[in-house]
Parts: C-alpha cells; structure tokens; sequence
C-alpha cells in the first residue's frame, strides 16, 4: 500500500478533515484491520457477554465486571493503536502474518493512559459530588443546581484536552504521561473547538451506531427487569429457563459487533492528533521567521 499524501498523519486539516481522513483509513483497511485484531475482539465479547449477564442475572457483581472490562478495553484499543503507530511510522497498514499479534508496548501504554484517565475522571467527579454536597447544605436548591450544572460543564471543557494528549502518549515513545500532560495540555486547550468538534461528531456517529447494534440487548434486559418485578409482585416470572445462556449469545454477538463500531473512534482522533501537533509546529517555525 503506497503512502498517500492525503492520509499521512502529520498534516494540518479541518476537524472535518480529520473525520473523513479517519473513517476513510478505517474502512479501507478493515481486513486488515480485522485480521489482526479478530482474536482481541472475541475476546472483549467474551466479556462483553460476561458482563452483561451478570448485569442481569447477578447484579452484585457489576464492579468485578468494570474492572475486567478495563483491562479488556485496553487491550482491544490497544490493536487500535498498533496499526496507527505502523501507520505512523510507515504511512501504511499492512497484513500481519500470523493470526494472533499482540503489540506488549503499545498495550502497556494504553493500559497507563486508561488507568491515569480514570483516575483523573473519579477526581473529578469527586470535586463535583463534594461540591454538590456543600451547594444543596449551604444554599437554596435553585442556586446548588446552578452551581453543580456550571461544574459539570467546566469539567467537560477541561477534560476534553485529554483525547489529544492521552492519544499523543500512545504513539509517542519515551514519554511519560504525567510529563507530556503538562506539557502538552496547553497545546490541547487552546485547540479546544478543533478537539470538540472532532470528539463531539464521532461520537454522535459511534452512539448512533451503538444504538442500533444493542437494541436485542436492551430489548431482553428490558423484558427480563419487567418480568423480576412482577415476579416480587406475585406474578409468575415468565422468563424462559434458558434466559442466561440467552443473554450469553446476544452480548457476545453485540459485542463483537460493538468493538469494530468503537475501534472506528481511534482513526479520526489519530488525525486530529496529528493535525495538533503539524499546526503547533508550523506555529512554532512560524514564530522563529519573525524574531
């Protein structure tokens, strides 16, 4: 596959640009993609069946089934990002030769960025719940909604950075994140609305896509909440007994679906990524013709 002007990384666009670069790669190197990825994706429906049945049959142990999904997350992405740091690299995807691949590297530091950001995600939530707490005990509910509605969105407006920095340490070797957040975060504010615009209509696309893909899901959670709550009412239960390995078999074909349909997400933030860092070095070259 010859390297195309149009889809290398390091280019300047639009936010529209990246999008369209992004699925553009995506789809036309699907079997490549999927050839070397197919074995992470069953094994992120396994657990995507996993956790979903337990969510129905066995809601206790919804938290074991977070943990295990971020892990398996991690790992699916982390296919992702090899093939954008071959992509990276070589400005091709090429066919890997054997049918199971696992990039250690490009996992651990995926596994790192997930781990940091779920940390700085509960901090986060932690100020805004404190907040709340003072707001609803010190003033009139009117003005604590106010106030929680006005954190919440400035905890967005902060967060978002994030798709371009946890993105960058990835495919940035020997760099650690807590470093190249602070000093790249800058970078990532002031393209805010370049970073909203590309975040905000892929994952208008990646919900939509979700949505229609987990109906079969949602249908038999629904039914099955509806027939426990009769059930404690004294109503016959009405559920088949084979129920569970149902719902096995619908989250596990879901989720494979899923993970093609999330993975996508990965490609136009890849460009606008490399759309950041080509628009601050010509930035940068910019400056220096002026001193």
């Amino acid at each position: 596959m010859k390297k195309d002007q149009d889809d290398i990384l390091m280019k300047d666009r639009s936010g529209r640009a990246c999008i369209s670069a992004g699925y553009r790669l995506y789809m036309s190197n699907f079997k490549r993609i999927f050839r070397y990825s197919w074995v992470a994706a069953i094994i992120f429906a396994l657990v995507i069946s996993f956790s979903g049945t337990m969510m129905i049959l066995r809601p206790k142990l919804a938290i074991f089934s977070a943990l295990l999904m971020i892990i398996v997350e991690a790992l699916f992405f982390s296919y992702g990002f090899a093939v954008l740091k071959q992509h990276q690299q070589t400005g091709a995807i090429n066919y890997t030769p054997r049918w199971f691949n696992l990039d250690v590297h490009i996992f651990v530091r995926t596994l790192k960025a997930w781990i940091n950001l779920i940390i700085i995600y509960l901090v986060t939530a932690g100020v805004v719940v404190g907040v709340a707490t003072l707001a609803f005990k010190y003033l009139s509910p009117y003005t604590a909604l106010g106030l929680i509605c006005l954190m919440g969105l400035l905890a967005v407006v902060f967060l978002l950075p994030l798709a371009y920095t946890n993105t960058r340490y990835v495919l940035t070797d020997d760099v650690g994140y807590w470093k190249d957040l602070s000093e790249r975060y800058g970078v990532g504010f002031r393209r805010w609305g370049f970073i909203f615009l590309v975040v905000f209509v892929t994952s208008i696309i990646i919900s939509v896509s979700s949505l229609l893909t987990s109906l079969p899901a949602v249908i038999l959670t629904i039914a099955n909440q509806a027939a426990t709550i009769g059930h404690l009412t004294g109503d016959p239960l009405g559920m088949p007994t084979y129920i569970g390995w149902l719902a096995a078999v619908v989250f596990l074909l879901i989720g494979f679906i899923q993970a093609y349909v999330m993975l996508s997400f990965l490609f136009p933030i890849y460009y606008m990524y490399g759309a950041i860092d080509a628009h601050e070095s010509g930035r940068k070259e910019f400056n220096k013709t002026k001193e």
